[in-house]
């Protein structure tokens, strides 16, 4: 419209946004982006190099500074005897190692084992006359077991006896480090975002019941494939129902994962994947305890064990490989906590999208898909 021409009264024609170049070093309004033209070099350079560098800092940030060097933080530890041999190991204990271990003290070996059996205790060591029996439990972390082997025997060397290990969980001969349910883990992570991730890609306009489908089959297809081939290398010796009762563990986990990427996909468009990034792998994996144990982890890391979603899936696996499900649900019930959660923020996304659909939002689509500037960037 030249200066000339006239627009017809009562008309308000809306002012075109002209871009000469997409840059996301400016402020633009929702809409104005026009993904048919190609990106500056700057844009180019700062969406290629960003997120490579948000995954290496955040990643080696929070895995070096979980695991860098493991020492027990109040390691639960039952000591069993009479209260006159118990009550000045105890004080020994808390003197060599303050704030390293939980020491709870009983009469009964008997009990003992049985909060080593539960996960109630880390491990135990049961005084008879000068000698004493470490009880350890492998499958609960092999690092903290060796800590727990080191207090007994120095129990021993104190009491003028000998020290013998009783392993109340055993790990496989195939994995005596126990780090292969780890890997489980990771892949029934690394699985479900990577499937959301191309959806996203592949199919940009694709509307939320399309994502939650994908996050479905992921969830279903990805913790059977991964435990198969597990299975080649490890035997766990165990039966049939305890496989499928852990692969229902996984297969929550893996929907779980799939749905708070669709949330984080749907709310932050492709950047959604920096966040997949910090929730689900920087904070995620040091956190489940699988590289050390939570007891072994610093305070920071132990708080958050208590609460995220990783750490529950892990730990109820754990639970049922290594404890015969240890009669508690503990670890369930916090990962079940993040499932309703999240399945709770895609239908609130949806619920937003639909409105937005409603009232004519020219800025997003039927589903609330907007323009990116990643669809720039690569435009």
């Amino acid at each position: 419209m030249t200066a000339s021409e006239q627009r017809p009264h009562g008309t308000h024609l809306p002012e075109r946004f002209e871009m000469p170049e997409n840059h996301l070093d400016v402020v633009v309004s929702p809409g104005s982006i026009d993904t048919s033209r190609r990106a500056s070099l700057k844009t180019t350079l700062i969406a290629v190099v960003s997120m490579p560098l948000f995954f290496l800092l955040a990643f080696t940030i929070c895995y070096v500074s979980a695991s860098h060097a493991p020492v027990p933080h109040d390691l639960a530890l039952t000591i069993s005897g009479p209260a006159s041999i118990t009550d000045p190991l105890a004080e020994m204990i808390d003197d060599e190692a303050p704030a390293a271990f939980d020491v709870t003290q009983t009469i009964s070996a008997d009990d003992a084992r049985e909060a080593v059996a539960k996960r109630e205790a880390v491990g135990a060591v049961v005084v008879d006359g000068s000698d004493v029996t470490t009880v350890i439990a492998s499958g609960g972390g092999a690092l903290a077991t060796q800590v727990v082997q080191t207090a007994g025997q120095e129990i021993a060397d104190e009491l003028g006896g000998v020290n013998t290990v009783e392993d109340a969980s055993p790990l496989p001969a195939d994995d005596p480090g126990g780090s292969v349910l780890f890997f489980l883990l990771v892949a029934c992570t690394v699985g479900p975002f990577l499937s959301i991730t191309a959806i996203s890609q592949v199919l940009r306009k694709a509307r939320t019941r399309t994502y939650v489908a994908t996050a479905a089959g992921a969830a279903v297809l990805v913790p059977v494939i991964a435990f198969s081939m597990i299975s080649l290398y490890v035997d766990y010796g165990v039966t049939f129902g305890t496989v499928a009762a852990v692969l229902g563990v996984a297969m929550i986990y893996a929907f779980t994962v799939g749905l708070l990427a669709t949330f984080f996909t749907k709310v932050a468009g492709q950047g959604g994947v920096l966040l997949v990034i910090l929730f689900l792998v920087a904070l995620n994996f040091p956190s489940a305890g699988g590289t050390a144990p939570e007891s072994m982890l610093p305070p920071f890391w132990q708080v958050l064990h208590q609460g995220w979603l990783g750490a529950g899936a892990f730990e109820q696996m754990r639970n049922i490989l290594f404890f015969a499900g240890d009669g508690s649900h503990r670890w369930l019930m916090q990962l079940l906590i993040w499932t309703a959660t999240a399945a709770a923020l895609v239908g609130l996304v949806t619920v937003r999208d639909r409105r937005r659909s409603a009232a004519g939002d020219v800025g997003h689509d039927a589903d609330g898909n907007s323009p990116s500037v990643g669809a720039a960037v690569v435009g």
